[in-house]
């Protein structure tokens, strides 16, 4: 690759040369576009987004110079790129050109917390499309850019954020599967996800759909729609709190008498059953339904009606609950705290542990202690 710069009195060229293939004539016509890939990007293999040529242009276009691409015409194969760009400011206008101002006083009332806009988490392993859309909504959200499933769990497990926008194909962990073990965690599992991909297909929507996305939206996407979604599901998600919030503000203003229904009288002997043999490491499903009285297909039915996951997923949970629990008063070691909530394996307890906080027993407990 080569780079040219040249300039007049009235402007600067730069120019960029490489030895590649070239362009065909539908890449030189749409090769500005935005999300536009040419047929070279699907034949050699490469991965591409179409924006970082259309952010090229835009960036041009502001300071009223040109941008134009075409093929070599010195014998060799390859693209040539060459951007013009006016000197001086004589051809902005005045609202384009930034003016110096006195630094306003104002009367500072208070302080103003810095989490006074939404927090959104992007899960991309192209940088491109993190930036794209933190740069085109960053008037609107606070943003947290992770690289694949796996920082981004651990990312969700340390800060707090207000909904997830993630890609599905990805190093490390896959989208699906962090949207799974978001689902399935109480500790985020009320946080909504956006999940985009670049398969359209139907059947990869009802497989996100039905693993608890709360939106779907198809690569190349519209910025202004990706906006509309983040929006619905924040405002959504504030309702249901003050919703909740403000049931638990009046109940103690409201005298009633104690009434269970059967789901909280069933969800009372499995909550027993589970902490009378937390410590057994042999405890498990079946000799939960015997404990309870009900079939296993009864228990799976009304477990995922009630908390939306399995029943051994949730025995898992209330282990790792109580576990979090006990490393938080430090009153025994890891080991210990492990056989205590019934797991024989340490190497196995620190796995599904790290899985479901982002962070080793150990570190938990230094962390939060």
């Amino acid at each position: 690759m080569k780079i040219a710069l040249t300039h007049t009195d009235t402007h600067v060229q730069l120019q960029v040369i490489d030895r590649g293939s070239g362009l065909d004539n539908d890449s030189l016509r749409h090769v500005f576009d935005r999300f536009y890939q040419g047929g070279n990007s699907r034949r050699l293999h490469i991965d591409g987004t179409g924006i970082g040529l259309n952010l090229c242009k835009m960036i041009v276009d502001m300071h009223h110079g040109t941008i134009e691409a075409q093929n070599r015409t010195d014998g060799q194969t390859g693209a040539v790129f060459t951007v013009t760009l006016p000197l001086g400011n004589a051809h902005l206008t005045t609202e384009e050109i930034e003016k110096e101002s006195e630094p306003v006083k104002t009367q500072v009332t208070g302080p103003k917390s810095p989490s006074a806009k939404n927090r959104v988490l992007i899960v991309d392993d192209d940088m491109e499309i993190g930036n794209y859309i933190s740069t085109e909504l960053s008037h609107f959200y606070k943003f947290g850019i992770c690289h694949n499933g796996k920082d981004g769990l651990k990312e969700l497990l340390t800060n707090d954020y207000d909904v997830v926008v993630s890609d599905v194909m990805m190093p490390e962990m896959d989208g699906f599967t962090m949207l799974r073990m978001i689902k399935t965690n109480l500790n985020i599992s009320d946080i909504p996800v956006v999940m985009l991909t670049s398969k359209a297909d139907v059947a990869n929507r009802l497989e996100g759909l039905e693993r608890g996305a709360d939106a779907f939206l198809a690569k190349p996407f519209d910025m202004e729609e990706l906006h509309m979604v983040i929006d619905n599901l924040i405002h959504n998600r504030q309702r249901l709190k003050g919703k909740y919030s403000g049931a638990q503000q009046q109940a103690d203003k409201v005298e009633a008498p104690e009434v269970k229904g059967n789901d909280e009288l069933l969800m009372e002997r499995i909550m027993k059953a589970i902490n009378k043999n937390l410590s057994d490491s042999d405890f498990n499903v079946d000799m939960l339904t015997q404990e309870v009285g009900i079939s296993r297909a009864q228990l799976h039915r009304k477990m995922k009606e009630l908390t939306g996951i399995s029943t051994s997923e949730f025995i898992r949970n209330i282990r790792l609950e109580q576990a979090a629990r006990l490393l938080k008063e430090q009153k025994i070691n890891v080991t210990q705290v492990a056989y205590t909530v019934g797991f024989s394996n340490l190497a196995h307890f620190s796995t599904i542990f790290r899985k479901h906080f982002g962070v080793s027993p150990s570190e938990y407990a230094e962390r939060e202690g």
